[in-house]
């Protein structure tokens, strides 16, 4: 028996030998091998992406002009045969013309269909030739995970096209003075440079995830990218209105935790504490108050004393969570019923919600956020509030 097994075993162990050997003598090594696979997916992704990736260059009105700002550039991606493009706002902001080069060197002239400040989106429209094929697809980036692999494919200080790697790193919200808590963004390694803007973060299927936005000032690889199934929403409501109608009840506030409450003498509890009433407001009109009291816990500013909100029309907005859903069922000219704290006592203040005001435009928000000293910055120069004051709503 020994002797058939030592016929059968010698053969495969000289087989192994063999393959060994030829291992080391050809210098062969698994782990690179298996970064040739994904180096030979990464090359297919740039391939497929790239053609559908264009380069934007704004030429800036004549206010920029005196300030020495003659252009703006950037990235974008074509969403359809129609030509459709999808960047960011600050990338066409304030532009008298806008260029747009497609992969092949074609320059076209592009038509602004509508922008969005608050999520620094912005739609444009070109004249495709009809032998023009290529277009991105688009993701879920609500199934996009902390680790996966992404590329960034975009024109860095406008030298041409590039493709950078990294992983998504995490996610937080909205990097913007008009953020909401439900609006995060993705945060990623993959090197983002000046002219990435408004161009495509993609996963490893070739799926764009993400429109590259900001980096963090003074960091190493850290970049922001707005979800892209965030962008879907804003492409149909520039589609239809060439803006995002939203409704507005004009505050801004932070949602008060219990170690904040547990802190202060002054009477607070659960809910948006309100430290600042927008001009012309519903809240105003309402007679909403703010608060005057200044402090900083663990470095972190608060306005203490205002009004919190802790219901509207009975639905609980005392957690992220709560407000989000809350939001979701308002509609402009609806009167609502706020449940408010006010001085220790409760108080039911009727209020008409408005369509919001369309917002600053990203470059006259930059230009105040830069004095404030906020350390998120666009990759034109500008800089994004790091969301410290709150949430507007």
């Amino acid at each position: 028996m020994n002797r058939i097994m030592d016929g059968v075993l010698r053969p495969c162990w000289l087989v192994l030998a063999i393959f060994l050997a030829a291992c080391a003598s050809d210098g062969f090594d698994g782990s690179v091998q298996a970064k040739g696979i994904d180096q030979g997916n990464t090359i297919q992704i740039y391939k497929k992406v790239a053609p559908a990736t264009v380069f934007i260059k704004s030429v800036l009105t004549s206010d920029y002009l005196m300030s020495g700002a003659g252009s703006s550039i950037g990235s974008g991606i074509i969403l359809d045969h129609q030509g459709v493009i999808l960047t960011n706002a600050h990338v066409v902001d304030k532009a008298a013309k806008i260029l747009v080069i497609l992969h092949d060197g074609t320059q076209l002239t592009a038509a602004l269909v509508g922008s969005d400040p608050y999520t620094d989106l912005a739609l444009l429209r070109v004249d495709l030739s009809k032998n023009h094929h290529a277009t991105v697809l688009l993701g879920n980036s609500d199934r996009v995970d902390i680790g996966q692999e992404v590329v960034a494919i975009g024109h860095p200080f406008g030298l041409g096209y590039a493709l950078t790697t990294g992983v998504v790193s995490g996610f937080g919200t909205t990097p913007g003075p008009r953020s909401t808590p439900h609006e995060r963004v993705i945060q990623t390694s993959a090197a983002i440079n000046p002219g990435n803007s408004g161009g495509p973060l993609v996963d490893m299927k070739g799926e764009v995830i993400g429109i590259n936005m900001s980096i963090l000032s003074g960091g190493q690889n850290i970049g922001f990218a707005i979800p892209i199934n965030t962008a879907k929403t804003v492409v149909n409501e520039l589609r239809a209105h060439g803006r995002v109608v939203r409704p507005w009840l004009g505050i801004i506030g932070k949602f008060v935790p219990d170690q904040v409450i547990d802190l202060f003498a002054v009477p607070l509890a659960k809910g948006l504490l309100v430290a600042h009433v927008e001009e012309g407001s519903p809240a105003q009109k309402a007679g909403l108050r703010a608060g005057a009291l200044n402090v900083v816990v663990d470095g972190e500013p608060w306005v203490l004393g205002g009004d919190i909100v802790q219901a509207v029309n009975g639905r609980d907005i005392q957690t992220v969570e709560q407000y989000a859903a809350m939001s979701k069922t308002l509609e402009i000219g609806q009167t609502v019923t706020l449940r408010v704290l006010r001085n220790g006592a409760y108080q039911y203040i009727p209020a008409t919600i408005e369509e919001h005001p369309q917002p600053l435009a990203a470059s006259s928000q930059s230009q105040v956020q830069e004095g404030m000293g906020f350390g998120l910055m666009k990759q034109h120069g500008g800089l994004h509030e790091s969301g410290r004051l709150g949430i507007r709503f």
